[in-house]
């Protein structure tokens, strides 16, 4: 029994000093710790009291936008009206669809929106089930936070 206790004793005193904090109470030889008393250097950047902030500056990701957009030569059959935010020379992100909506004759999308501040251009697609391959695709860019166009 005092063997068991002697046994456990010791594996409890290796796992405790292998739990320790061994890296802040020793140093490799030539490693020298970092003074309190050392100076900055200043030649690699700017310091904080050199910085300015631009009138207006906010931390907001996304704007509301307007959006007002009309199909000009609009079908008397049922259609749909689809916006997104990422696409690429045509190339278009469909899972950054923000607006899916039907569009019949004489129909005109007005809405307002929030999108990320990064994006200056959406990208319109308006098709109908009865003329498929004849989608109208346009890319179109965001002024002032307000979408106008005629497709």
């Amino acid at each position: 029994m005092k063997r068991i206790n002697l046994l456990l004793s010791i594996v409890a005193l290796v796992f405790i000093t292998a739990c320790s904090d061994s890296g802040s109470s020793s140093s490799s030889p030539g490693s020298t710790a970092p003074s309190s008393s050392a100076t900055p250097d200043t030649n690699d950047g700017i310091r904080t009291s050199e910085l300015s902030i631009p009138e207006g500056f906010n931390f907001a990701t996304e704007r509301e936008v307007s959006i007002t957009l009309s199909v000009a030569n609009s079908q008397s059959d049922r259609g749909f009206m689809s916006l997104y935010s990422e696409f690429n020379e045509g190339a278009v992100d469909y899972t950054s669809q923000f607006i899916l909506t039907p569009m019949n004759d004489q129909t005109e999308l007005k809405t307002t929106v929030m999108l990320p501040n990064h994006v200056n251009k959406i990208w319109v697609e308006v098709w109908y089930p009865s003329a498929l391959g004849h989608e109208i695709t346009q890319s179109i860019d965001i002024v002032n936070n307000t979408v106008n166009a005629v497709l």
